[in-house]
């Protein structure tokens, strides 16, 4: 039974992809508060070729000053589905087009102070297909064996969590 009341919430923050809430507590005799990032979601996805392999994208990620190996994914839009998202992010950024599209569920990558929620899928049946790449994208698509991915996670190459997560659950439910 969850004994938590929201008291207060405000809204201290917002940009064009998230926004930041100050929101106060109270749970049984104790009062706290919490800064919770407010995100719409994410379509994530593994693109597998018709040889079995995968599509990664080697991609700059400002608040690392780095470079991630990681699957491809996309910020829903307001009131996008998560396919719908995928189907787009997969022509932007990998320049293909899936036929077949799996649901592997979803995730949350940092509840503890966001409440993003990650979808997952398998697309494969793929044929090129691209949209423009947004302006801020620095973006590298490289195709890697099931071995090499299973590979770079071990070995800390790949170190997205949710590629790992994605990767895991299609590699557990044997569709890779």
């Amino acid at each position: 039974m969850n004994e938590h009341k929201r008291v207060s919430q405000q809204q201290v923050f917002a940009c064009s992809i998230f926004s930041v809430d100050e929101e106060e507590f109270s749970y049984r005799d104790k009062s706290f508060t919490r800064y919770s990032v407010r995100h719409p979601g994410a379509a994530v996805f593994l693109p597998k070729t018709e040889n079995g392999s995968l599509l990664l994208v080697r991609q700059f990620r400002a608040p690392l000053m780095s470079y991630l190996l990681e699957a491809p994914a996309g910020t829903l839009g307001i009131g996008e589905v998560p396919l719908d998202c995928a189907k787009r992010e997969i022509q932007e950024e990998v320049g293909m087009r899936a036929e077949q599209w799996i649901s592997l569920g979803e995730l949350y990558p940092a509840p503890g102070f966001c409440d993003e929620r990650q979808f997952l899928f398998l697309a494969s049946e793929l044929h090129p297909s691209s949209l423009p790449q947004d302006e801020d994208e620095d973006i590298e698509v490289v195709e890697y064996s099931v071995t090499e991915v299973e590979r770079g996670i071990a070995d800390g190459e790949i170190v997205d969590g949710k590629t790992v997560a994605l990767f895991s659950r299609a590699r557990f439910g044997g569709l890779i």
